[in-house]
C-alpha cells in the first residue's frame, strides 16, 4: 500500500514560508502526510503548528558528527545538508514515496506526473532548471546555472527502492563535510552533486513538464495562458511555482538572484500569481517568524559564530580536536592556536593571489600552515604557482614576502626544535641547491620490522613488501620480532628479499619502539644514509613522550590520513601517507565447517587482538548492536575472533560476560595463519567494528576486499577507504578519553559509536541479501583499486625516486 509523505526544511525564521507551502499541499494532496524538519534549536514555534504539519527535530535524523555538523555550515548550507538524511528518515518510518519541496514553493495542482513516474518504477524524479536556452545576456546565465547545478533541488521525489537507498547513502557521504557554496570548485551545497545522479543510478526520471518548478530562472521560456480548467504554461497545466529569492514585502525585483524580470514586466498572469502568493506568506506570520534568532548562529555565550570560523572548522582537524565535539562551547576558536593554519593560509592567498582561499585549499593546506616549516613551504608553493605567475610583479612579491607578506599572518609560534636538521643533520645537511633528474628506478630499502610476526604491524610490514615487489623496488629485511610475543610463522616477505644492503632504512616499528630499534641496528654495526620511520597511532595527536623519536629519523611514513594528521601536527619532518597493500584470496573450496561455524545463517564477524586494547576496539558495542539487530530471530549468529585473550584475563572475562545472553555465538581465541584468517573472513557475511579509533583498519579493509559489507564507526583511519556507498559508516560522538588506556594518555578524543544506528545498519543487512551483495561488490571494487599492491607500490616508488633526486647517493650501493 502506498504511503506518501511531503516534507520541507526550514529554520524558524522561515516558518511563514513552510506554512504557506503546506497549506497548498493540504489542498492538492490531502492523502499525504506533511512534515517539516526544523533546522534550529527551539522547537516551540513549530510545535504550535502541529495541526498543519509534523515537526521533525534534527536529532531524529541521525546526522553525523554531533554538534560539529551543525557548527561547520552556514544557515543555507545546513538547511540543504540535512536533505538526504530527511528523506531516509521518512523512508525508515514506512513511507513508500517521499516528496521534498522547498518552503518557497506553492502547489496549484496535484503532482500527478511525479506520482505516475514513481508508480511506474522511478526511484528518483528530478526537474531541470531549464528546458530551453537563454537568448540574452542577463542573469542568471547558462554558465551560472551550470555552476549551480543542472537540476533544481527545491524539488525531488523518491520511492523506497534499493537504488534509492544507495543514492541517499552516496549523497550523505558528499554532504557530510562538503555541502558548501564553493563555485570555484564546482560545488553548490546539495544541488550540484545531483548532476552526477542520472548517470550513476538506475531509474532516475527527468521530468520535463513546463508546469513544474516554474521560477525566475526559466520564466523567459514559459508562456502563461488561461485555460478552461486553470492556468497553462506552454500549453500544459501549471503545477507549482517556485518563488525563490522573492521578498513578499517588496516583490518588484521578483527575485534577488536575477536581473531579467521585474514584477511590472512579467505579464498580468504571473503578476497576479506573485501578488497573491506574497499576501499568503505575509498572512502566515512573516512579521513574527522572520525575526526569530537562528539557534546555531551563536556560541553558548551568545557571541556570533563568524562564517570564516565555520569554514575553517569544517576542514581543520586541529580546530575540531580543540573543540572536542562541543564547538559551540568554545567562543575563542577563532583566536586559538589551532586557527593559526587557516588564518595563515588566508593571508598567503590574499597576498599572492589577491583572492579568498578556496575550500579545497583549506582542506589540503590549512593544517600544514599551522607549523612554521609547513607555513613556509606553502607560501613558497603558492607564490610560485601558475596562478601567481600570471599576475604582474609575482617575482617581486615573492622576494618581498618575508618582509611584508609574513606580517599579514604574524602569529606567535616558536619553531619546532631541530626542525632544520632532521635526524641530527644526517641527510638534510647535504641537501643540494637543485634536484637532479628523476631516476629511472627507485632506490632500495632495508625493511626493518616484525617481518614474520602474526600481528597487525607484522602484516602491515609484509604488505609494504608486497607493494615493493609490485613496483620493482628492491628490499632487504631485518626481523626485530623479538619485540613481540606473537607467533612468528609468516615468512612471505623473506621470499622476495634481497641479500644486498641499501642506503635507506625503513623502520616498520612505532614511535615508542624506534629508539630501541635504532640501538639494535647500531649494536649490529648497521648504518644508513637515510632513515624512515613507519608509525601507527590511534589518537588525534602524538603524545609528547614520543617526540624524541623524530631526532633519529629523516622522515615518517604513516598508513592513513588520520595518522598523518596526528603526527604532522607535532612533526619537524616530512610525513608521507603510504597505505597498506592488500592482495590475497581464500583457499579454494573452504567452507564454514573448517571453523565450526553454523551453516545456513547470516554470520556477523567481530575480530581484534587483546594486545590492541579492548577499550579501543570496543567489542562490547558491536555485540550490543548485534543483540539489538538480532531480536528474536534465529537466522543469524555472531562470530568473535580474538587473539591473546590469555594475556588479558580480565578483558577476556568481560568479553565473555557480554556474550552470555547470545547463545549460538562462536568464539575463536587462537592464533590463525594469515591464510586461515582470510578463510575465516570469507566464511562470514559481514564485519562489525565499533572501534573508538583505528590507525588504519586492517580488518575492515580485508573484509571489503573480500566483498563483504562492513558496519564500522565512521571516524578515524578506516574512513580513507570507507564511504556511504561501499560500506555502512556508523554515527558517533567524540568524547575525551577520561583515563589513560595503556599507551594512550587521557585527554584526546575518541569516538563513541551510536549503537542504535549500528543495530539499524546490521538489521538492514540481515534483512536484505541483495543489499549485502551490492555493498560488498562496491567495497571489493573500491578497496582492490585503492589498496592494490600496484597502486601502493607506485606511491612507494615515487617517494623513493623523489628522495633520490635530492640525495643521489641513495642510489649507490
Amino acid at each position: 500500500m502506498k504511503k506518501t509523505a511531503v516534507v520541507t526544511i526550514v529554520s524558524n525564521n522561515y516558518l511563514h514560508y513552510a506554512r504557506t507551502l503546506m497549506q497548498s499541499v493540504a489542498l492538492q494532496h490531502p492523502e499525504a502526510e506533511r512534515y517539516c524538519v526544523i533546522v534550529d534549536t527551539d522547537m516551540a514555534p513549530a510545535a504550535a503548528l502541529a495541526g498543519e504539519f509534523e515537526a521533525i527535530a534534527l536529532p531524529q535524523l541521525g546526522l553525523p558528527f554531533g554538534d560539529e555538523f551543525y557548527f561547520q555550515y552556514t544557515i543555507l548550507e545546513l538547511n540543504t545538508a540535512v536533505k538526504p538524511w530527511t528523506l531516509e528518515h521518512l523512508l525508515d518510518r514506512g513511507h513508500t514515496e517521499v516528496l521534498y519541496i522547498d518552503p518557497d514553493i506553492y502547489l496549484y495542482r496535484p503532482l500527478a506526473d511525479v506520482l505516475a513516474h514513481l508508480s511506474n518504477g522511478a526511484s528518483v524524479v528530478l526537474t531541470p532548471h531549464m528546458l530551453a536556452p537563454y537568448d540574452d545576456d542577463r542573469n542568471p546565465t547558462e554558465a551560472s546555472i551550470r555552476m549551480a547545478g543542472t537540476y533544481n533541488l527545491g524539488f525531488c521525489a523518491i520511492a523506497d527502492r534499493l537504488e534509492t537507498r544507495a543514492f541517499l547513502r552516496w549523497w550523505q557521504g558528499k554532504l557530510a563535510r562538503d555541502c558548501v557554496v564553493d563555485f570555484a570548485h564546482g560545488v553548490f551545497v546539495d544541488q550540484s552533486w545531483i548532476d552526477l545522479v542520472p548517470g550513476m543510478f538506475e531509474n532516475v526520471r527527468i521530468l520535463r513538464h513546463p508546469g513544474y518548478n516554474v521560477a525566475y530562472w526559466n520564466l523567459a521560456q514559459r508562456s502563461f495562458t488561461q485555460g478552461e480548467s486553470g492556468l497553462l504554461v506552454n500549453g500544459e497545466p501549471l503545477v507549482f511555482f517556485h518563488y525563490s529569492g522573492m521578498d513578499p514585502q517588496n516583490p518588484q525585483p521578483l527575485s534577488k538572484y536575477q536581473d531579467r524580470h521585474k514584477l511590472d514586466t512579467v505579464g498580468p498572469i504571473v503578476r497576479g500569481l506573485v501578488v497573491e502568493y506574497c499576501q499568503r506568506v505575509i498572512a502566515n506570520g512573516q512579521e513574527n517568524y522572520r525575526s526569530l534568532p537562528y539557534g546555531f548562529g551563536a556560541f553558548r555565550d551568545g557571541s556570533a559564530v563568524p562564517a570564516h570560523v565555520r569554514s575553517a572548522f569544517r576542514v581543520s582537524q586541529p580546530l575540531r580536536r580543540l573543540a572536542a565535539g562541543k564547538p559551540f562551547d568554545h567562543p575563542g576558536l577563532g583566536e586559538s592556536a589551532a586557527f593559526t593554519g587557516p588564518a595563515r593560509l588566508s593571508a598567503i592567498y590574499d597576498y599572492f593571489l589577491k583572492r579568498q582561499v578556496d575550500e579545497t585549499a583549506l582542506r589540503d593546506f590549512a593544517d600544514r600552515c599551522a607549523t612554521l616549516p609547513g607555513y613556509l613551504r606553502t607560501a613558497i608553493g603558492v607564490g610560485r604557482s601558475a596562478e601567481s605567475r600570471k599576475k604582474p610583479g609575482w617575482q617581486w612579491r615573492l622576494l618581498m614576502w618575508p618582509m611584508t607578506g609574513m606580517r599579514m599572518a604574524a602569529v606567535s609560534q616558536a619553531p619546532a626544535a631541530g626542525a632544520a636538521a632532521p635526524a641530527g643533520g644526517r641527510a638534510a645537511s647535504s641537501l643540494p641547491q637543485h634536484p637532479g633528474p628523476v631516476p629511472g628506478a627507485a632506490p632500495g630499502i632495508n625493511l626493518v620490522g616484525y617481518i614474520a610476526a602474526e600481528l597487525g604491524l607484522g602484516e602491515a610490514a609484509r604488505s609494504l613488501a608486497r607493494a615493493c615487489t609490485a613496483a620493482g623496488v628492491p628490499y632487504s629485511v631485518l626481523d626485530v620480532g623479538y619485540q613481540t610475543s606473537n607467533l612468528q610463522r609468516d615468512t612471505y616477505a623473506l621470499g622476495n628479499a634481497s641479500a644486498k644492503r641499501f642506503k635507506i632504512d625503513l623502520l616498520y616499528v612505532n614511535a615508542d619502539q624506534t629508539p630501541g630499534t635504532v640501538a639494535h641496528l647500531k649494536s649490529k654495526g648497521l648504518s644508513s644514509t637515510y632513515r624512515i620511520g613507519f608509525w601507527h597511532w590511534e589518537q588525534p595527536q602524538l603524545p609528547d613522550a614520543h617526540l624524541g623519536a623524530f631526532s633519529m629519523l629523516d622522515e615518517v611514513w604513516v598508513p592513513s590520513n588520520f595518522v598523518r594528521d596526528a603526527v604532522a601536527a607535532v612533526s619537524p619532518l616530512p610525513v608521507v601517507v603510504i597505505p597498506h597493500a592488500l592482495q590475497f584470496a581464500p583457499t579454494p573450496g573452504i567452507d564454514r565447517s573448517a571453523f565450526g561455524l553454523p551453516a545456513g545463517k547470516v554470520l556477523a564477524l567481530v575480530m581484534y587482538d587483546f594486545h590492541s586494547y579492548q577499550h579501543r576496539k570496543n567489542p562490547q558495542a558491536a555485540i550490543a548492536a548485534f543483540r539489538m539487530a538480532q531480536g528474536g530471530r534465529t537466522d543469524c549468529a555472531l562470530v568473535v575472533k580474538t587473539i591473546n585473550g590469555s594475556h588479558h584475563p580480565e578483558a577476556e572475562a568481560e568479553l565473555r560476560a557480554s556474550l552470555a545472553d547470545l547463545p549460538g555465538t562462536v568464539v575463536i581465541d587462537e592464533f590463525l595463519t594469515r591464510q586461515q584468517t582470510w578463510d575465516l573472513q570469507s566464511c562470514c557475511d559481514m564485519l562489525v567494528s565499533l572501534h573508538r579509533a583505528e590507525g588504519f583498519g586492517l580488518a575492515p579493509a580485508e573484509m571489503m576486499y573480500l566483498g563483504k559489507p562492513v558496519v564500522a564507526t565512521g571516524w578515524s583511519a578506516n574512513m580513507d577507504f570507507m564511504n556511504a556507498e561501499n560500506s555502512m559508516p556508523v554515527h558517533y560522538a567524540l568524547e575525551p578519553l577520561a583515563e589513560a588506556v595503556g599507551a594512550y594518555p587521557a585527554g584526546p578524543v575518541w569516538a563513541e559509536a551510536d549503537v542504535g544506528h549500528a543495530a539499524e545498519c546490521i538489521g538492514r543487512l540481515l534483512d536484505d541479501a541483495g543489499l549485502r551483495e551490492a555493498i560488498g561488490q562496491r567495497a571489493a571494487r573500491d578497496v582492490s583499486r585503492q589498496l592494490h599492491p600496484d597502486a601502493v607500490g607506485k606511491l612507494v616508488a615515487d617517494r623513493l625516486k623523489a628522495l633520490a633526486r635530492w640525495y643521489p647517493s641513495l642510489q649507490k650501493g
